[in-house]
């Protein structure tokens, strides 16, 4: 009788089958896109920190001009958002809906294939499982045809089925991670840079009525 501990690269593909070549392929698939998406992200809020610091300070003193002049200056994307509750319409309601939208703009940068990393995270455990009872049934099978054969059979086969279930969980823990990481970071920059708008706008209007 075989055993697991004796199984090879080869004896666990061919135990998984399609099953676990499918599991494979998105476990790839979904590393590729966490690794895509943390550079992208380490790329557009590099110094999102402290641009957001120096402009609180700026917005705390009334000092709009200099503001202003940081937003300009900056290439970060908070401060392209930023900017454009600064200039546009004079009227409020039309520069924060404005600015909105370029938050919104950057928001589904940011959320870019978030949704898929998402639905291989909840689906790759339930894929797993399949495989797990496709296997146990071929086990209990294997047991009813072959003759004088004992629970051995059907233990080795079930061991040989929990191969997918095991690798369900290892595509599903990195790409749960990963989907909870950089939602948790997107809906934190739209966040802030939402209050900003708002306090900009607040600034602006109490300028306006000096």
């Amino acid at each position: 009788m075989r055993r697991m501990s004796h199984l090879g690269i080869r004896e666990i593909l061919a135990a998984g089958g399609v099953v676990l070549l499918l599991l494979i392929c998105l476990s790839v698939y979904s590393l590729a896109l966490i690794w895509e998406r943390w550079r992208f992200f380490k790329r557009t809020t590099k110094g999102t920190d402290g641009f957001l610091e120096k402009l609180r300070v700026y917005l705390a003193k009334g000092d709009m001009p200099e503001a202003m002049a940081l937003c300009k200056q900056s290439h970060n994307p908070a401060a392209e958002v930023l900017m454009a509750s600064f200039v546009g319409p004079t009227n409020k309601d039309e520069r924060m809906r404005s600015a909105e939208r370029a938050l919104q703009r950057h928001s589904a940068r940011l959320q870019r294939g978030l949704g898929t990393l998402g639905t291989i995270g909840s689906t790759a455990p339930f894929i797993g499982l399949f495989g797990t009872v496709m296997g146990v049934m071929r086990a209990f099978r294997d047991l009813a045809g072959g003759a004088g054969a004992g629970p051995g059979v059907v233990a080795n086969g079930i061991a040989e089925a929990l191969i997918t279930t095991a690798a369900g969980l290892f595509v599903a823990i990195p790409a749960i991670i990963g989907y909870n990481y950089f939602t948790a970071r997107a809906a934190q920059f739209s966040d802030e840079v939402h209050w900003l708008i708002e306090e900009v706008l607040e600034r602006l209007t109490e300028r306006a009525l000096r």
